[in-house]
Order: C-alpha cells, then sequence, then structure tokens
C-alpha cells in the first residue's frame, strides 16, 4: 500500500512540476528500463519488475538545463516484494543548440533505495546509498513538441544486481516540451 502511494505522490510532483513553469521545460519517460523489466520478469519463477524512469527538465540559460529524474522499480521475486527507488539531480550541456535539442552531455547525484518486504535495513537486504552518473546523448525534437532521445549513460550506484542500474546504460527516452 505504501509503495503505490509513493508512485501516485511522484508521478504527481512531476506533473505539477510541469505546469509550474510555462516555457522550456521538457517532460519524459525511458523506454529501456520498462524493456528491462519486462524482459527480467518471469511468471514461471514467480517474478515480476515494473520499471519506470521519469525525468524533468527545465532550461535555465542557453546550452544549459537541470533537471530530475526518478526511478520506480516496483515488483515481487518469489512473492517477495521488491521496491528501488532513486532520485537523482541532473544537468546538462546542449553543445549545439541554445535549447533542448541535438547532441548534450551531462551528469546526475542523487540516493537510491532498495527494499525487500518493506524493509531498507542491510540485514534484510535493502540499502539506502548515493548515486552518480555521467551521460549523453542526442535529442530529436518533432512536431507538437514530442521529443525522442538516444543515449548513453555510465551510472555508480549501489544496486541489487538485478534491475537496478549500474554501469554502462543505454537509454530511449520518449518526452515532451512545454
Amino acid at each position: 500500500m505504501l509503495n503505490k502511494k509513493i508512485v501516485f505522490l511522484a508521478v504527481l510532483v512531476m506533473v505539477c512540476m510541469g505546469t509550474v513553469h510555462t516555457q522550456e521545460n521538457a517532460l519524459s519517460l525511458d523506454l529501456f528500463p520498462l524493456f528491462k523489466g519486462v524482459l527480467a520478469s518471469d511468471s514461471d519463477a514467480k517474478t515480476s519488475y515494473y520499471c519506470f524512469a521519469l525525468g524533468y527538465e527545465r532550461l535555465v540559460i542557453p546550452h544549459f538545463s537541470i533537471g530530475a529524474n526518478l526511478d520506480l522499480f516496483p515488483g515481487k521475486f518469489m512473492d517477495i516484494d521488491f521496491f528501488y527507488l532513486s532520485v537523482a539531480a541532473t544537468g546538462r550541456y546542449y553543445t549545439m543548440s541554445e535549447h533542448f535539442e541535438k547532441f548534450f552531455v551531462g551528469g546526475l547525484f542523487g540516493i537510491n533505495r532498495l527494499s525487500i518486504d518493506g524493509k531498507a535495513k542491510p540485514e534484510n537486504g535493502g540499502f539506502l546509498d548515493l548515486i552518480f552518473g555521467l551521460n549523453a546523448g542526442y535529442r530529436m525534437i518533432f512536431p507538437n513538441n514530442l521529443y525522442a532521445e538516444p543515449s548513453m549513460s555510465y551510472i555508480y550506484a549501489k544496486t541489487d544486481g538485478v534491475v537496478g542500474p549500474l554501469g554502462w546504460q543505454a537509454g530511449l527516452r520518449i518526452g515532451y516540451t512545454l
């Protein structure tokens, strides 16, 4: 029940952040964690993961944006509840454009948490730790302010090794600029 409240609250915060400012904002969903969760799920092993990686970004000065990433990975592993949460601040530099388009390089810094059966203590298999990352990619904006963004990241984080981000990560964000 608590995990559903956290997911609802996180989505509500992301939507509200997008409506506060009406210029040069972007909301996104990364498809790779979604696919990763589908592939890691196995009905025969009673394992299911639902991986959502959401992003918010605001252009603060030409070429440079700040934002937030939110990873929500709830699931079950052999009838044991699993919940991974990561919240990170991000910064990006768009080298070829003053706006949200073309090539970018960036970084992220935040915290991540794993809880097993609602317990995040290490003796129960959970943790609370820092997450760092660097990324680069290319944003293509389409008509109606929709965009696609292939990217590559290197993430350093404490994870369970199943679906959490660690090491080299491919990304394919789809989103909407406001």
